[in-house]
């Protein structure tokens, strides 16, 4: 790729995009700019979802360097899919960009999934419709959680329909490079990756998003088990990390933790070991997620603050769990109120390793940032207040199909499905609010987040020579 052409320069080219494009809108523009563009760019389905929906891959240029970029991993996650069409369709105008590439490119590998999130895609953009229309996944039907994996006691051996057509993309294309489009709710800027890079490249990742008004998350990582290269740059946390997690600070199996199989990164490593890649940026964002201002206050301390909160939440979502237990007979509720239970049943089966995790680590009698306190305490209510908004919403579903039709649904069933989901909104109204009074938050452009996952993907391409 030409130097002449500096990544701010082919940034700029990002269109001003103020929603995200529907499942079958991205769909349409994979099919039309193949059939328009015939000559440098193909079209193949790599296989179909659960409902059966055709999972197509776009290949553009014939050049020795493979690499395979895909979205929605996470149906919530849609930044990725605008990415993808920014993505192709700058392929088809930049003959430098393709040149001694091929480009394989998937706008969305979980249709399904992605299809249940469409109720927000095009705003009001803020926490609370987010939730409401919110959806993700059991971990063991998750895209990017499910592939094959077989460590000590852990064997996953039945990844998912998408999964496998993301398998199948894997071993076509053979990328030296794959990019997994994901993203953040809330929060900041961070990165993935599978080995590290130079200093300049590090600095380079950082300086895209702050450019762009997004601080870097500089806070606590995702997971307990993470490894960071560079601030705000981890890497990529394979399954088997989590496992040796488990194995070292929780009772019993280290496999009964664990939900689903490997990632992606890692199991593409036996088919062409690419340099991988994940982007999180975020709809919203603080600038209290970068602050490294010291508190008076031990990092033991605001983790366990933290694990104090997520129980009370697990709390209100269990008791709804059980109030509503064999009630939820409509299908779309079935599926948001299983996912709940399991993420439910996973979350609270974890606190006590993170507990012990916080008492026993090395480090975790320094002082606290700022960034690690919301972090700790307000972030991850944020991510819990979404699986108990897909419970409220299950009830929703189920209430609503009683209501329109005749299936003799008694009154008392009704009144406890009320009840219930009037308490689940009570609660997460009240979440919502601590999360509003305390974390201050911005909605972050849709085309700033486009620019970051591109600009990650530029500075990937200069740091591989590809």
């Amino acid at each position: 790729m030409s130097k002449s052409i500096s990544i701010d320069d082919r940034l700029a080219k990002v269109p001003d995009y103020t929603r995200f494009f529907t499942v079958d809108e991205l769909y349409e523009r994979a099919r039309t700019l193949a059939e328009k563009h015939s000559e440098i760019a193909k079209l193949t389905i790599v296989g179909k979802s659960t409902a059966g929906s055709e999972i197509p891959m776009v290949s553009i240029g014939n050049g020795p360097a493979s690499i395979l970029v895909f979205a929605c991993p996470h149906p919530n996650e849609p930044i990725g899919a605008m990415t993808t069409c920014f993505l192709m369709d700058e392929l088809l105008a930049d003959d430098d960009l393709r040149s001694g590439r091929t480009w394989h490119i998937m706008p969305c590998v979980d249709p399904d999934g992605a299809r249940l999130n469409e109720g927000w895609f095009a705003g009001p953009f803020n926490i609370r419709n987010y939730a409401k229309s919110f959806y993700r996944p059991r971990p063991q039907d998750q895209v990017e959680w499910s592939f094959p994996i077989e460590y000590k006691t852990l064997k996953w051996t039945t990844p998912k329909p998408e999964t496998q057509a993301l398998m199948k993309a894997i071993e076509q294309s053979r990328p030296a490079l794959m990019y997994s489009l994901h993203n953040a709710g809330f929060g900041g800027a961070y990165y993935y990756i599978t080995s590290e890079l130079a200093k300049e490249h590090y600095d380079v990742l950082h300086t895209i998003p702050v450019e762009r008004g997004i601080a870097l998350s500089l806070g606590e990582p995702e997971v307990p088990w993470a490894t960071a290269f560079y601030p705000g740059v981890y890497r990529m946390c394979p399954i088997t990390d989590a496992y040796d997690y488990y194995e070292k600070y929780a009772p019993g199996d280290p496999a009964q933790y664990i939900v689903g199989g490997c990632d992606s990164s890692q199991w593409a490593e036996k088919i062409s070991n690419p340099f991988s890649l994940i982007t999180e940026v975020p709809y919203f964002m603080s600038a209290k997620i970068s602050d490294q201002t010291v508190l008076d206050r031990s990092r033991r301390d605001v983790i366990m603050e933290g694990v104090a909160r997520s129980r009370q939440v697990y709390e209100v979502m269990s008791k709804a769990l059980e109030a509503t237990l064999g009630m939820i007979t409509d299908p779309t509720g079935r599926l948001l109120r299983d996912a709940v239970a399991t993420f439910v049943e996973s979350g609270v089966k974890s606190l006590a390793t993170q507990e012990r995790w916080a008492k026993d680590a090395p480090g975790m009698e320094q002082p606290a940032s700022v960034a690690q306190e919301v972090d700790s305490i307000h972030v991850g209510v944020f991510y819990k207040m979404l699986i108990a908004s897909m419970l409220a919403r299950a009830v929703d579903q189920e209430l609503a199909a009683m209501s329109s039709g005749s299936r003799g649904d008694s009154t008392a069933k009704r009144a406890t499905l009320q009840r219930t989901v009037d308490e689940l909104r009570a609660a997460i109204d009240g979440w919502a609010t601590t999360i509003e009074e305390n974390l201050p938050y911005e909605v972050v452009p849709v085309r700033n987040l486009v620019e970051v996952q591109y600009g990650a993907l530029l500075v990937a391409l200069q740091a591989k020579g590809l």
